[in-house]
């Protein structure tokens, strides 16, 4: 009984992580960033951010600032990486333990944004309550 509680325990912590994986626009737009196409992938998972209405976003937003990363336009991908945490809850141990943010983002975008980190999550835990 364990096992089966901490498997849907899982499932519901990586759903929440992550919208919905089985969307075509999302499966369409991790095709084009594994295939390095990052200017379509941005594209698309904007589509899929202005369609949905799933409320779990923000790997979502991880992606797009990865992408924008790899094109090696940084203020874009922090500006990504703020959303994410202004708007989702994003969070310094994200920085650490967050499998989809990109290792070398992650660094630099925790560098930039390191002291702007206490008020962006403050805005995130205003709108929880």
């Amino acid at each position: 009984m364990k096992k089966i509680s901490l498997i849907v325990v899982f499932l519901f912590a990586f759903q929440m992580n992550f919208a919905n994986v089985e969307d075509p626009l999302l499966i369409k737009a991790k095709e084009y960033s594994i295939s390095e196409n990052y200017k379509e992938a941005i594209k698309t998972y904007n589509k899929y951010l202005n369609s949905t209405k799933e409320l779990a976003l923000k790997n979502v937003y991880v992606e797009i600032a990865n992408c924008y990363f790899k094109l090696e336009k940084k203020e874009a991908a922090v500006e990504y990486i703020k959303k994410a945490i202004t708007f989702y809850g994003f969070s310094e141990q994200d920085f650490i333990y967050n499998d989809v943010l990109d290792a070398e983002l992650s660094k630099y975008a925790l560098s930039v944004i390191y002291d702007e980190l206490d008020d962006l999550s403050k805005k995130y835990n205003e709108t929880q309550d």
